[in-house]
């Protein structure tokens, strides 16, 4: 529990991966490693099919979910800390598998060709291709009036540009990838922490009662009976002063 006052005063250093030890930020590392056994034939078809080939990932992982809950939930009975554990299991399954999976499929098939746009057999005449589109773009600079620049030199940069675009467009792909996961990542984390606060500050308290009173029926029903007593003591005050005035 000590992790959730840390996010709530704002003394936690490690906010990446911050509930639960950092599961879900592990759970996507552990897709990360294991993508490579990705098949084409499923990056490409997507939806079911994808998300099928990360359920089967995650299936190894439950138990590591489980006792990562009882683990960290320590001020929690058993049959909350179950109830919590059925609803982060829910959140993977339908929201954190489903959101990777539409970011890891496309990724994988344009990494594998190693981010270029023609087959691998045309890969050193796509370079050359953007190599000839920078010195025509540079050449276009250097005459243009309405751009300062006038130094023939101005060519070489550009070509230089053009011939580094292809490594330039990987770069950017891969950062565009990584805040997509620790998006993932974050938004998961928060909806987790949201579960957690509910239990711990009392909005799931009507759960505890339901699950105290499947444990200890007799104190339910003794509660019940002194709750009823409580609420009937006004109208068998008066009841009694008439049949003690007769």
């Amino acid at each position: 529990m000590a992790h959730i006052f840390e996010r709530l005063f704002g003394t936690s250093r490690n906010l990446p991966g911050r509930t639960l030890g950092g599961f879900v930020d592990s759970l996507l590392q552990s897709f990360e490693n294991r993508r490579a056994g990705l098949s084409d034939e499923r990056a490409r078809a997507g939806g079911a099919s994808l998300e099928a080939y990360f359920l089967e990932l995650y299936e190894e992982e439950v138990p590591r979910l489980r006792e990562t809950i009882a683990v960290q939930e320590l001020a929690l009975s058993d049959n909350v800390r179950e109830e919590l554990f059925h609803k982060v299991d829910d959140l993977v399954r339908k929201v954190v598998i489903p959101a990777y999976a539409r970011a890891a499929g496309p990724f994988t098939l344009r990494e594998r060709n190693d981010f270029y746009l023609t087959p691998d057999a045309l890969h050193a005449l796509e370079r050359l291709a953007f190599g000839v589109a920078g010195i025509v773009l540079g050449l276009f600079v250097v005459w243009a009036p309405f751009i300062p620049l006038w130094s023939k030199e101005w060519v070489i940069p550009f070509a230089l540009g053009g011939l580094m675009f292809p490594n330039i467009r990987r770069w950017l792909a891969l950062r565009r990838y990584q805040a997509e996961l620790n998006h993932i990542v974050a938004r998961t984390d928060d909806e987790v922490w949201r579960m957690e606060l509910a239990y711990v500050t009392g909005e799931g308290l009507s759960t505890r009662r339901r699950h105290a009173a499947d444990e200890d029926p007799e104190g339910a029903l003794i509660e019940e009976r002194l709750k009823a007593a409580a609420s009937g003591a006004p109208s068998a005050s008066p009841k009694r002063l008439k049949e003690g005035d007769r």
